[in-house]
Parts: structure tokens; sequence; C-alpha cells
């Protein structure tokens, strides 16, 4: 499937985060992916690996037709994007490794032959203990052991979510300015590498001999820096492939491969409906873009 890129074609890349525990969609991103998975399929879509996505960007991949690609993706890195767990509030939670396992069981072999999600993970591992001190009930839920054999089951890869997300729980961030809750002060070559080149490194170490050359930014946001000069002009310092957002609309012919859209359970679309419309959307014009602001 080389060749250049489809003019034609308007990609959704949806994005989930394992610490959306409940009991209904709306709540619940366990629930939101196994319904929408089988939404994707039952509507004529293939889910593919967003690293092909990113190749199809640069031309060097090219989508057969009638082939209508989606991308899945999980923001943070929590223990429940690959591990089985016991929530405290919500009862047992299937992950969504198990969900993508399940579901790939129900529908049979060759149905989704390529059905791949991309973990997109914090790296600091002082960031990720407070993350869960603070906010997933202190239970252990943000560790890097699974990292290297969800890279090894080629259901899940895992990429880069920053250094330290510059998160407000984080007692210390890269960025100069000290400010949380927004990526865009990264800005500098310093930061940058902080943020992204350190990062790699730390997740490459874990999932050797992958690296992780995909890079989701954080809120979604990122520098006119780090989106036009230190990605684009540093690859051999960071070997990113291709970096992505959070605004809403889909990935098509014109888009940036540094700033690559993406769509966001709980702020693009909140229920059954609004997903199929997004699909039906990506079919026609791609939809609008929004400014959807995440975590």
């Amino acid at each position: 499937m080389s060749g250049g890129p489809d003019p034609r074609l308007c990609v959704p890349i949806l994005t989930y985060h394992s610490y959306r525990c409940g009991d209904r969609y709306e709540q619940s991103d366990h629930v939101a992916l196994h319904d929408d998975l089988r939404a994707i399929h039952a509507h004529g879509h293939t889910i593919v690996p967003l690293r092909w996505i990113a190749e199809w960007t640069v031309g060097s991949r090219r989508f057969p037709e009638p082939m209508r690609p989606v991308g899945i993706c999980f923001d943070d890195g929590a223990d429940l994007d690959y591990r089985d767990l016991m929530h405290p509030l919500f009862g047992p939670q299937k992950s969504f490794a198990t969900i993508l396992r399940e579901f790939a069981d129900e529908i049979g072999a060759g149905s989704q032959p390529h059905l791949q999600a991309t973990a997109f993970v914090i790296a600091s591992p002082e960031v990720r203990r407070w993350l869960d001190e603070r906010g997933l009930h202190g239970l252990g839920w943000m560790s890097d052991d699974w990292w290297a054999q969800a890279s090894r089951s080629g259901l899940i890869e895992i990429a880069s979510h920053s250094w330290d997300h510059c998160h407000e729980v984080a007692e210390s961030v890269c960025a100069r300015s000290d400010r949380r809750g927004t990526f865009r002060d990264v800005a500098t070559l310093e930061e940058c590498d902080c943020e992204v080149a350190r990062a790699a490194s730390f997740i490459g170490d874990r999932i050797a001999p992958e690296w992780p050359v995909l890079f989701a930014y954080p809120y979604g946001e990122s520098s006119s820096y780090l989106r036009e000069v230190y990605l684009p002009g540093r690859a051999e310092r960071h070997g990113t492939l291709a970096a992505f957002g959070a605004s809403g609309g889909y990935v098509t012919r014109e888009s940036s491969r540094w700033n690559l859209p993406r769509l966001v359970c709980g702020a693009h679309w909140t229920s059954g409906r609004e997903l199929e419309q997004a699909l039906l959307a990506s079919r026609t014009d791609g939809g609008a873009a929004s400014d959807g602001r995440t975590a």
C-alpha cells in the first residue's frame, strides 16, 4: 500500500481515556470504546494503526479503494489501557486491550485485519506517581511495566505523551515559565528536548527494540516553535514521525504531520449517535473542526 495520499479521504482519529470509568456511555470511555468499535465496523470503516495514518499524510502509504480508515488511540497511559482492574467505585473494569481482543474475537479473524490502537503514555515516573496519588485513588495505576508487553502484542503501539504533560499536579515541569495546564509554553530547544527527546528516550528504553515514533500534545496544544521548528528540524534528537493535536476534525491530505487532528470521547462526541454522525461526516466533507481542549 505505498504511494501518494488519496486526496478524497477524511480520516477520523478517535481518542479515549481509560481512567474515565462508569456505568453509562457518556461517563465511561470503556463503555464507549466497546460500542464504538462495533459501530465503526457496522458502518464499513477499517481500523488501522495510527502510524499508517501518519505515513499516509507524508505520502509513503496509500489506502486502497474502498477502504475508509479510522484510527484509535488512548491518552495518558493509565494501566487500564492494558490491564483489567477492580475500580473502587465502579467495580470490575475491562481494559481497553481486553475490549479490543473481545471485539476481534466477536467479529472473526480477518474482519478487521489491521486492528491496532496507540497508547500515548506520560514518561516521567514522578508525574505518573503524583497523578495516581492525586487523581486515581493511589492504587498504582500509572505504571510502565506493561508497556513492553503491550508493544510486543501487536494490538497496542506505545507512543509519547511528553515527559511531564505540564500537568497541574506535577511538582516541577520542563517549561521555564513553570505554568501548568498548558503545553503552549514549551517553546525553546531546551524545553522541547526535555518534553519530547527525553520522553522518547525513556519510553524507548522500556519498549526496545521499538521506538515511540508518534507524539500527542498534552491538552492538544503546542507552540509554533514546537510544531514548525523543533519537530520538523530536529529529527535526529527525537525520532518522531508525526504529532497529534485534539482540535476536532479529520486528517486529510492538507493536514500538517506535526499537528494531526483528533476527536476526543466526551469532548467531541458523547453518545453513540454522535459517533455515527462523526463517521458519516468523514465520508463527506470531513466535518467541522472545533477548539476542544482535552487532558
